[in-house]
């Protein structure tokens, strides 16, 4: 039931077992997947916020400016720019790294820009699953799949997700019928 996207990438075949079936594997929507800042929302806004304001403060200033002032003003600038468009490039380099695999045992997430991270993650670990549809799944027609572990869910502890899924409900099914299977 994986998409018709060809064999599976070898550096993640390579870490599969060799009684594992691959029930599922999937990619990103990419347009989605790039947008999907999640708490990186903030920092994009305040850079929006640095950007126009320092091009308000200089189309406003009608006198000569010193070197030095416009050397901040520069500074102001590029800190915007990339406080608003760094989280959706990394994004975007991420995009080509990232997979999700479920198999008969466990889901296993690989992403990365510069490196390669990968999250393995047993189906006797998981507590609950479930999928969100933010503003940014509803424009494109995609959704995530949030995963809680045994270690439960502190506040601000990394929570493994599998973002920017084309038919996230499916998924969801995929993944709860191989759980119930390993369980009984």
């Amino acid at each position: 039931m994986h998409e018709d996207m060809g064999e599976l990438p070898k550096r993640i075949s390579s870490i599969l077992r060799s009684d594992e079936r691959v029930l599922l594997w999937r990619k990103p929507v990419f347009e989605s997947f790039i947008l999907h800042l999640e708490h990186m929302w903030g920092f994009v806004l305040v850079g929006l916020f640095i950007f126009v304001g320092a091009m308000v403060s200089i189309s406003i200033v009608h006198i000569p400016i010193p070197y030095g002032f416009l050397a901040i003003f520069a500074l102001q600038i590029f800190f915007g720019l990339l406080m608003l468009f760094g989280p959706v490039a990394r994004n975007a380099i991420a995009y080509n790294n990232t997979f999700y695999v479920i198999t008969d045992r466990r889901i296993l997430i690989q992403t990365g820009a510069i490196g390669i991270d990968t999250r393995i993650i047993d189906f006797d670990k998981m507590q609950e699953i479930y999928v969100t549809v933010d503003l940014v799944d509803r424009i494109f027609g995609t959704g995530s799949i949030k995963i809680s572990t045994a270690a439960g869910w502190p506040e601000h502890a990394y929570m493994p997700t599998l973002v920017a899924l084309r038919n996230p409900y499916q998924v969801h099914e995929v993944l709860q019928n191989a759980m119930e299977k390993t369980r009984h």
